[in-house]
């Protein structure tokens, strides 16, 4: 009876132990794909300049949101202080190798290759407890991209 208790034990903590550093996994994975100045959704940094460019602060529901006007990108956070929300209109950024000023129709298959599917037709997209939303303009052209985490 004890030999199976301890090996229920550690069975259940190594099946702990896996699903946290699963998600560790899925979180960097996520980051690997995002080039939008080095910021990363989870991190705890407290972007108040990038590149110069300060930023101006907005409550909002969730947090706080921090723009940086001059870069086109404005970062949320949540109010544990970690970024929940990259937004950006800068087309020197990208998301899942999609950059502002591309056409939707190339930005859709991107994201539908990088394991998203969508969510509410026809420009938010859902994947692994995170959004995307596209921003497009009347010639069906990318102008912006937001990635959050789903609360």
């Amino acid at each position: 009876m004890r030999f199976q208790k301890s090996l229920l034990s550690i069975l259940l903590l190594s099946l702990f132990l896996t699903g946290c550093l699963g998600k560790q996994g899925v979180v960097n994975k996520l980051n690997g794909q995002l080039n939008v100045f080095g910021v990363e959704l989870f991190s705890d940094v407290d972007y108040r300049q990038i590149h110069g460019v300060a930023a101006t602060e907005e409550p909002c529901l969730k947090g706080y949101e921090r723009s940086f006007d001059a870069l086109d990108v404005s970062i949320g956070y949540g109010f544990d202080k970690t970024i929940r929300k990259i937004t950006t209109r800068n087309a020197s950024t990208s998301l899942f190798g999609i950059t502002p000023g591309i056409p939707y129709q190339e930005g859709k298959e991107k994201i539908l290759q990088a394991g998203f599917r969508e969510d509410v037709p026809p420009f938010k997209y859902k994947a692994n407890g995170y959004t995307l939303k596209f921003l497009v303009d009347g010639n069906a052209t990318i102008f912006g991209l937001t990635l959050e985490s789903i609360d």
